[in-house]
């Protein structure tokens, strides 16, 4: 540059050389707080945490961590009367027809949600299978509620098929889940719903569907 060069145009140019580093400083310090916030906030999805197993923080379903070959235990339903209301967000069932969970009462309700990516899902299916077969002619229903996106919607028709007497029932547009309080965080998850509609127990997680536990919280929901 020139002795002769003015004043401003020696500033300008020095300001000129400096904006690529600024913005190469800036997109760096981004990035740092980008990867920072996302550790701080990331959402915990492992079973067990919040009140009866139920997660506590909001986000997209991932799948459950139990270990594999583990089930978790079935909690202790609560007492009549307690409870809120299951959610009357809509689904679907297999002809594409609305259902709401509403319509089931007077029933007594297992509402599984699930996915055909969830292996944990998948491997308890056909326990929830042989739950509903065992009580063939009373008032217990298995709902098993595909989370799936609507392009998978032959896998999840196709594995409910293998898992007779269960319907397919599907939410392609991801409603239930957070629908409910806490929002489901993973999946599986499973929900006791007694005769009158209200919520009564819940599983976030996989679990022993043909063990004595289960069995015992369908009787006593049968029973009231």
């Amino acid at each position: 540059m020139s002795d002769n060069e003015p004043s401003g145009q020696r500033s300008g140019a020095a300001r000129t050389r400096w904006i690529p580093w600024l913005a190469a400083g800036g997109a760096l310090a981004a990035g740092l707080l980008y990867i920072i916030a996302t550790q701080l906030i990331k959402p915990d999805a492992r079973p067990g945490h919040g009140p009866a197993g139920s997660a506590v923080n909001t986000g997209p379903a991932t799948v459950s961590e139990a270990a594999p070959g583990t089930l978790h235990v079935i909690p202790a339903l609560g007492a009549p009367g307690s409870g809120s209301l299951a959610p009357e967000t809509g689904f679907v069932d297999g002809a594409g027809k609305p259902v709401t969970l509403a319509q089931f009462r007077g029933k007594v309700v297992l509402l599984n949600l699930w996915a055909t990516w969830c292996t944990p899902c998948k491997v308890e299916m056909p326990a929830l299978a042989k739950l509903q077969t065992a009580y063939a002619g009373k008032d217990l229903q298995v709902v098993a509620l595909s989370i799936d996106s609507p392009k998978a919607e032959d896998k999840a028709r196709a594995f409910i098929a293998q898992n007779a007497p269960l319907k397919l029932f599907r939410d392609p547009g991801y409603a239930v889940p957070p629908s409910f309080s806490p929002p489901v965080m993973g999946v599986p998850a499973t929900f006791f719903i007694d005769r009158t509609g209200h919520v009564r127990g819940r599983v976030d997680s996989d679990a022993d569907w043909t063990g004595p536990k289960a069995r015992a919280a369908v009787d006593q929901l049968l029973a009231e």
